[in-house]
């Protein structure tokens, strides 16, 4: 009887042993985080259906639970649901990237706080790495998230939900377990879970949950049987290679518990920035053109920046809107390379708004413009001459880096649009309708609250 309690004890070492050296992520996010944003600021909201808007206000893209209960979904076009979202009493927002993107920086800082590594994957959800973590203990590791909520919530107001599971795709299913089952209370932890309540979770779940398991492939899943994500984990790991490729076979390890997707704490430089957006109203005149194409510029020379490279080639697109029939359809999608890459505003708005103005047709009605940058290299090389010939370009070049150096110091001390082009003052026919739009307090000094 000794030896058995000896023998337990050491097999109980060697699990804890085992998991504190084995991969654990936590996967965490914001629930019906742009709707959440909304209620920070307005307390009436937080008892309301509340929804939010895509842009140009066409239609939803995130709703609260109580919104849901209604029978509302993501993707219904305003107008059909504007008669029952005034009979319910439904609050309806436009999009606030510029909150949303706030809070979700304040949420991400704070859970950076309380883990070593974490990855950012999208404005409302983290990725975070527990290996090693509480000796990897499973429920002193529950412990931990449901800390990291109660703080998330404490200082940033925004409530979430975690998963813990030896993948990141298990992480993430689990996570979908904690908003769907109120009883696990914001937390499901796949190393607490029996197999049989495992298996119980992953047949009861659609295939289609899984992250990395788009539409198309999972019409071929479901036209092969495989209905649910235990189905899923059942297929022989073979077969999903022959049949769909590398990355489902990686997809299907990770929902048997093999960590195949490393965390990404520092996300791979882009290859190609671009940024666009259509109209509220269709434009026919080309200072519309213009004024979004340097807005647009002005935040792809942001982006540029901030992975400290310098662009070789400046394109530019726009086009009338393909969905309005009968009307006269022209569209642009057009590039130059500069003889040397820069990465300075002044040089690349200017690029580009020579190309608008060089294919720009009068007599259409444009709908969408934007910009794109590609051709990246590192700023280092970007102000080095190739010869004495270059001298005197790299020179100005130069005059404009230091320039442009300056104008990043007045954005990190002021904000981002205390300094703009005159360009993109030319119009403003072109920017989103936001009729239902809600102030910014955390980014705009002019809408910090008010105590009377």
């Amino acid at each position: 009887m000794q030896n058995d309690f000896v023998c337990n004890n050491i097999l109980h070492a060697k699990t804890f042993l085992l998991l504190a050296m084995s991969p654990i992520f936590l996967h965490i996010d914001g629930n019906s985080f742009y709707c959440s944003c909304e209620r920070l600021f307005k307390p009436q909201l937080r008892t309301r259906p509340v929804v939010v808007l895509s842009n140009n206000d066409g239609c939803i893209v995130a709703l609260t639970k109580e919104a849901k209960a209604l029978g509302l979904k993501r993707g219904v076009p305003f107008f059909q649901a504007k008669d029952v979202l005034q009979e319910q009493g439904v609050a309806v927002m436009s999009s606030n990237y510029e909150l949303y993107q706030s809070i979700s920086g304040r949420m991400q800082r704070t859970i950076a706080g309380m883990i070593p590594k974490l990855e950012s994957y999208s404005i409302d959800e983290v990725f975070g790495d527990l290996t090693g973590i509480e000796d990897g203990d499973p429920a002193r590791l529950t412990a931990l998230a449901q800390r990291i909520r109660a703080r998330v919530r404490q200082w940033v107001g925004i409530p979430t939900c975690a998963g813990i599971a030896p993948s990141k795709t298990l992480a993430k299913l689990c996570d979908h377990y904690a908003k769907t089952y109120p009883a696990f209370n914001g937390v499901v932890n796949w190393l607490e879970l029996t197999d049989a309540r495992r298996r119980r979770a992953m047949g009861m779940t659609p295939v289609g949950e899984v992250w990395g398991i788009g539409p198309r492939t999972r019409q071929k899943l479901q036209a092969m049987g495989i209905e649910t994500v235990l189905d899923f984990a059942c297929m022989d790991a073979a077969f999903v290679r022959r049949r769909f490729g590398v990355v489902l076979e990686r997809t299907h390890r990770e929902v048997n518990g093999m960590s195949c997707i490393a965390l990404e704490e520092n996300l791979p430089a882009r290859q190609q920035i671009v940024r666009s957006r259509s109209f509220s109203k269709s434009c026919t005149q080309i200072e519309p053109l213009l004024a979004a194409v340097a807005v647009h510029m002005t935040e792809a020379v942001r982006l540029l920046r901030l992975q400290k490279c310098a662009a070789h080639t400046v394109g530019v697109l726009f086009h009338t809107d393909p969905f309005r029939e009968g009307a006269a359809q022209y569209g642009v999608l057009e590039s130059t390379r500069l003889e040397a890459a820069c990465a300075d505003l002044m040089t690349l708005t200017s690029a580009a708004l020579g190309l608008v103005r060089r294919f720009y047709k009068s007599g259409f009605a444009y709908k969408k413009a934007g910009v794109f940058l590609s051709d990246f290299v590192d700023e280092k090389k970007a102000l080095a001459p190739l010869s004495l010939f270059d001298m005197e370009k790299m020179d100005v070049l130069a005059r404009r880096e230091r320039m442009q150096h300056s104008l990043d110091g007045i954005a990190r001390r002021f904000g981002k649009r205390t300094v703009t082009v005159a360009s993109a003052k030319l119009s403003d026919e072109w920017l989103m309708k936001r009729d239902l739009l809600s102030a910014c307090p955390t980014t705009n000094w002019d809408d910090i609250l008010k105590v009377s």
